[in-house]
């Protein structure tokens, strides 16, 4: 008994050094940290930025500011961001730079795509659709990250009740369409199941709260990643059928795009549900940046969407390219962003 007290006691007191060492030298590793970025040739060739505006975009893109928050109806949406390069409020979405007056309104609405994931607020599909049209229409870019169909209706909604005045808009959707919610989803009903019907659990998610506040676990977090449930729902996103019944994906979209339209078409709004160009099947790759088994599952999904009436395919758009259309495994690159806003705005803007 005497040993295991002893054991006991250094192990503790190795913790707590452990955690005071890492507490001291923690601002040392995060100023280092933020004073390089992770982008490959090929994405520096892309952005066309220098190496300290390189830095800053990492840094606001992913160091500092990527984190989410809980929406009713949506369940999550970016926080407020205010940097160089990214700037975003729940209110008026991504920063685009828009006339005081406009003849019309027109949001954009979609996943991480439209928002611009590694791009910077000035290279986004709705900056440049905006430089296209001008005084013609003001527009509001409410991409948010990991979006489909069903949430884009709930934010339509939303933003329908909150009065504000939607003239036209566009839905960009595909990669991140599913059968259902995000695995955070289950997380949350825990918590609420636990706050109505076992209160007296609660001790247990405030113990857990404060391990996460430890020191070695953000430590920990920085080196090995710490958003797990991020890294699930990417593995979600290319499920071809998460559905629990037999319904078929593409079916589900069709009846998403059906009800899109019948909320348009109640409140008099121009709506276009636009199948989006998607990575591995439409443009050029930077191949070490999308895996094999993506390529294929991201295949099999389109092809299954493009099945669903209501939708304009768009991923023809990037059958003739030669330099790359994307950005990173995903997401598009700057050119692609501007090829997408110049045939939105010919075919149903202009």
């Amino acid at each position: 008994m005497k040993n295991f007290s002893l054991i006991f006691f250094i192990t503790l007191l190795f913790f707590l050094i452990f955690n005071i060492l890492i507490t001291l030298t923690w601002p040392i590793y995060s100023e280092f940290n933020s004073k390089k970025h992770s982008y490959i040739q090929e994405q520096i060739e892309l952005l066309n930025l220098s190496n300290e505006d390189l830095i800053i975009l990492n840094n606001e893109m992913w160091k500092n500011y990527h984190k989410f928050r809980f929406i009713p109806f949506l369940g999550h949406s970016e926080t407020n961001r205010n940097g160089k390069f990214l700037n975003f409020t729940e209110t008026n979405g991504r920063k685009v730079k828009r006339p005081d007056n406009c003849d019309r309104n027109i949001y954009l609405y979609g996943g991480s795509t439209t928002f611009g994931y590694n791009v910077t607020d000035d290279q986004t599909i709705a900056h440049y659709l905006q430089e296209l049209t001008g005084r013609d229409g003001c527009i509001f870019n409410h991409g948010r990250a990991y979006y489909y169909s069903k949430q884009e209706n709930n934010l339509l909604m939303n933003h329908i009740e909150e009065g504000k005045k939607i003239d036209a808009a566009f839905f960009l959707d595909g990669i991140n369409e599913r059968c259902g919610g995000y695995e955070y989803m289950n997380h949350i009903n825990k918590g609420f199941s636990l706050i109505v019907e076992r209160p007296y659990m609660m001790w247990k998610i405030s113990f857990k709260n404060f391990l996460l506040t430890l020191p070695i676990v953000q430590f920990s977090n920085s080196l090995f990643g710490s958003n797990r449930w991020i890294q699930d729902e990417g593995n979600n996103i290319l499920k071809i059928n998460s559905c629990d019944n037999e319904i078929n994906l593409g079916i589900l979209y069709e009846s998403r795009i059906s009800i899109r339209d019948s909320i348009c078409k109640k409140f008099k709004i121009e709506c276009y549900s636009i199948l989006q160009p998607m990575a591995g099947t439409h443009g050029v790759q930077i191949r070490k940046l999308l895996k094999e088994n993506h390529e294929i599952l991201l295949k099999k999904k389109y092809k299954m969407l493009s099945l669903a009436k209501g939708h304009i395919d768009l991923g023809y758009i990037f059958e003739n390219d030669t330099e790359l259309s994307y950005i990173d495994g995903v997401h598009y690159s700057p050119s692609s962003n501007k090829k997408i806003a110049i045939e939105l705005y010919n075919k149903y803007l202009k």
